[in-house]
């Protein structure tokens, strides 16, 4: 089965076909869990789910918990595991875990959050437990609340530009990492190549201004190129901007002549520093496919690193 983070485009999706849906979110745990606090299921009043809270074990029992709800119309907050009413299921670990059932207010929270992530800006969801309800909250507008919160980002994208084999080893193994995967290339041939991958959500853009491109916090800046020419304009307009990660490809002497002509240019809102090269972990890769493992390797432990 596909795993999904991002419950909420899904969940529209459910709801502009006429279905009510309920959110399931993990607010407590004691104990082990596989995964953290904040993990959410979206499902559908015909059964239909997504997201993963418990690895696999309760997804069953959350789901028919989530259309009991749906079903009356309201919100709840059920344990499962250790301390719960419900002894038939029992998770591996041992642990606690405390979900709440939102399946009132759940086509509009659906609603407010897909909004705020076309425009690529963060939402935060906030639960109160005890009193059984939940809203969205701009993050611009937050105040001092004792609810419980979950931070409902834009889905992390990767721009990546290069040419050849390593643009699209790097393509095909971050969308199926989950990442959404934009392509910009001169190489005619390497597009025509990823255009027939049909490779889930990337975006490939043939234009060869590549200067011009949107980038926020939830974006990281990949160049992949032999013919450095390309990279040094890309590269400033990543240090211009909030990228969460920019990454160059080449060795350490290239990434060296990099810096210093990127140095040599107008002055950038961050340091050339900022720029990870050669990019990726260190894990010896030699061809295409090892180096864009190392490569994703290096962003997601960035990311989770700052979260």
């Amino acid at each position: 089965m596909h795993f999904i983070e991002n419950v909420f485009p899904p969940l529209l999706r459910f709801i502009d076909d006429g279905r009510r849906v309920a959110i399931v979110t993990l607010v407590n745990v004691e104990g082990a869990s596989p995964r953290p606090v904040g993990s959410q299921i979206g499902v559908s009043d015909n059964g239909d789910h997504v997201g993963m809270i418990t690895g696999g074990c309760a997804e069953k029992a959350i789901a028919a918990e989530a259309l009991a709800c749906i079903r009356k119309g309201e919100n709840r907050l059920v344990r499962y595991g250790a301390g719960s009413p419900y002894v038939d299921v029992v998770l591996p670990c041992g642990s606690g875990i405390g979900l709440y059932f939102e399946a009132i207010d759940s086509e509009a929270i659906v609603r407010s959050v897909c909004r705020l992530h076309e425009n690529r800006k963060p939402a935060l969801l906030q639960i109160d437990p005890e009193a059984l309800n939940s809203r969205i909250v701009e993050t611009e507008a937050l105040e001092a609340s004792n609810s419980f919160e979950k931070a409902c980002e834009p889905d992390f994208q990767i721009h990546i530009f290069g040419e050849g084999a390593n643009l699209i080893a790097l393509c095909s193994i971050a969308s199926q990492a989950g990442y959404q995967v934009n392509a910009f290339s001169p190489d005619a041939a390497a597009l025509q190549h990823l255009a027939g991958l049909e490779i889930d959500g990337a975006v490939i853009h043939r234009e060869a201004d590549f200067t011009n491109i949107a980038i926020d916090p939830y974006t990281a800046v990949i160049t992949l190129f032999h013919e450095h020419e390309w990279e040094l304009n890309i590269l400033y307009a990543a240090l211009n901007s909030n990228a969460s990660y920019i990454g160059a490809l080449g060795s350490r002497q290239t990434h060296k002549s990099r810096l210093e002509a990127l140095a040599g240019m107008a002055p950038t809102q961050r340091p050339v520093s900022d720029i990870h090269g050669p990019v990726g972990l260190d894990i010896y890769a030699t061809n295409p496919n090892e180096i864009a493992v190392s490569i994703l390797a290096e962003i997601t432990k960035r990311r989770r690193a700052s979260s």
